[in-house]
């Protein structure tokens, strides 16, 4: 890597916190620290040509450093995304924030519990059953404590998660939506906590700093067991509320962070009996402006210092 005056791509759409002025701060901060050469381009734009990615003549296997931030939807992309080949091509010759495997798993939710778990956090049973395989499930229910969630393995903002307290409305549930797809299908299934819903928290990353903690209001989806936010009226944030995480949850968050790999991260919690465990990992977590204020946080020279130290590294 060129140290002395790297070539650094960049693309963050304007969202939340990230305003016009905060984007064009964050760009002009980190030319002006390590005297780069900023080169707006959106990876998306781009087509893989004898694995390196072109947008027009500019070749973003050439630069130093990419940094990019926004949501590819899987439901909008599919499971074999292209953009997720590009990011990867691009990350063979390049440090990508944030990167492609990292990226793919934190939209898997099936994936990002695996990892989790695998690195020995508290993250929520779960299951993943086949629609056709009725002993499949009835095992997965009696394991999951008879009590379950059928969730979205691929989703967001609540939508889709439906609560079975018996098998047979299990099975209902998995019938129906087999049955309206017209194939076999795969359900991904966690075990229900009792838990306060009302100490539910969302802690948002970037890198090892927990920027901030926020909980949403429960109203929105008028759920005494999930915050559910179908049409996204809190979108911008400005219904949630910050809360300063506790030193249990940073610690959790930190060691689930360095467990996806992903630069910039969000994970939820719900607090149980057992202590805490994390439910959600999110791709794009909320960053708002109000509660980086009120945590003390300056967005620009966070991420300004972020693509700066990841540049030298």
């Amino acid at each position: 890597m060129n140290q002395n005056n790297p070539t650094i791509g960049f693309f963050k759409a304007v969202q939340g916190a990230f305003t016009d002025d905060a984007v064009a701060q964050i760009k002009q901060r980190v030319s002006e620290q390590m005297n780069a050469t900023i080169v707006d381009v959106d990876f998306r734009d781009g087509v893989l040509i004898d694995g390196k990615v072109y947008v027009g003549e500019v070749c973003l296997n050439d630069f130093d450093i990419y940094f990019w931030h926004d949501t590819l939807w899987p439901a909008k992309t599919g499971s074999d995304s292209y953009y997720i080949h590009l990011l990867r091509a691009i990350g063979r010759d390049v440090r990508v924030i944030n990167t492609a495997d990292s990226t793919e798993v934190v939209n898997d939710k099936l994936r990002a519990h695996e990892l989790l778990r695998r690195a020995g956090l508290p993250v929520s049973g779960y299951a993943l059953v086949h629609s056709e395989s009725k002993a499949g499930i009835a095992q997965a229910y009696e394991k999951l404590g008879g009590d379950v969630l059928i969730k979205p393995r691929f989703g967001g903002w609540g939508k889709g998660i439906v609560r079975c307290k018996s098998l047979g409305d299990l099975h209902d549930v998995i019938e129906l939506a087999a049955g309206n797809s017209g194939r076999q299908q795969q359900f991904l299934l966690e075990r229900f906590y009792d838990n306060d819903i009302s100490e539910w928290i969302s802690v948002s990353m970037i890198g090892q700093l927990p920027v901030i903690g926020y909980r949403k209001p429960l109203s929105i989806g008028n759920s005494d067991w999930k915050v559910f936010d179908p049409d996204k009226r809190d979108g911008k944030g400005e219904l949630s509320v910050y809360v300063q995480p506790a030193t249990e949850v940073v610690e959790l968050a930190k060691k689930a962070q360095a467990a996806i790999g992903k630069d910039i991260i969000g994970f939820d919690f719900i607090l149980t009996p057992d202590g805490y465990k994390i439910v959600d990992e999110n791709g794009r977590p909320g960053l708002y402006a109000h509660c980086l204020k009120a945590a003390g946080i300056d967005l620009v020279d966070t991420v300004s210092d972020y693509i700066v130290q990841a540049a030298r590294s």
